[in-house]
């Protein structure tokens, strides 16, 4: 096969691919030319040629605003855009120290981190106080006396032991309607007493140092309660009760 040495290499070459049918596939390459081949060379073996340009090298340079381009130090304006004279170094260091007095916060209180009067009140500064006297604690409520039922025919002998069982209720009666009003109180009751030996119909005849509602609810204790059985079918009787606090010589 004959070389042909002064024939140009061509810039592509094709390499074509036989299918079926109308399918046809055609490849090509670029070549680089001999020109693009010398300038790489040249580049390469250049002793003189610097390093490539990094990418930070070509950036824009930072941006000089919001600095004032004309005065470095700030300007002295007429309010309608036009420039009087450029400020010193001193005459801005000295502007930017009168800002910075004005604007700084106030200072804090120096004082003990207790809340101000007006956030405290009067009631917990005298909690707070030690020589405030401690409230007396307050005393139980006690039955001191169940007097004789006094019939108005004849007596009632069993009703002092009857009458008597149900202290307790009594004194609750007391304390959940408002105490005693006075250090001893005394409830009077006037009641009836048929055959069935029960006192009926309890009425508070007079209260002392009690509330109302306490006298009536001691009434309703006596209420139904038996007394024994009386002399005649119908007999009034009268009972007295009273109270004090515990402690209290009776």
């Amino acid at each position: 096969m004959t070389d042909f040495p002064s024939l140009r290499r061509p810039r592509s070459a094709a390499l074509v691919l036989l299918g079926l049918g109308p399918f046809l596939v055609l490849i090509s390459e670029a070549l680089p030319s001999s020109g693009a081949d010398n300038a790489l060379g040249a580049s390469a073996s250049s002793p003189a040629a610097g390093p490539a340009p990094s990418a930070a090298s070509v950036l824009e340079p930072a941006a000089r605003f919001p600095y004032d381009p004309v005065c470095a130090w700030g300007r002295v304006a007429d309010g309608r855009g036009l420039i009087v004279r450029c400020l010193e170094a001193g005459e801005a260091q000295r502007l930017a120290q009168a800002a910075g007095t004005t604007a700084a916060p106030p200072a804090a209180p120096t004082t003990s981190g207790a809340a101000p009067p007006s956030l405290t009140g009067a009631p917990a500064a005298s909690a707070a106080s030690p020589s405030a006297p401690a409230a007396a604690p307050a005393r139980r409520v006690v039955v001191t006396d169940v007097g004789q039922a006094k019939a108005d025919t004849g007596e009632l002998r069993e009703a002092a032991a009857q009458l008597r069982r149900p202290l307790d209720r009594y004194v609750r009666c007391v304390e959940d309607n408002g105490g005693l009003e006075a250090p001893s109180g005394q409830v009077t009751l006037r009641f009836l007493v048929r055959e069935r030996g029960r006192a009926e119909g309890v009425l508070v005849k007079e209260r002392r140092g009690v509330s109302v509602a306490a006298a009536k609810c001691v009434a309703d204790v006596v209420d139904r309660r038996y007394v024994g059985y009386p002399a005649a079918p119908i007999v009034g009787a009268t009972l007295s009760i009273a109270f004090g606090l515990e402690g209290t010589a009776r």
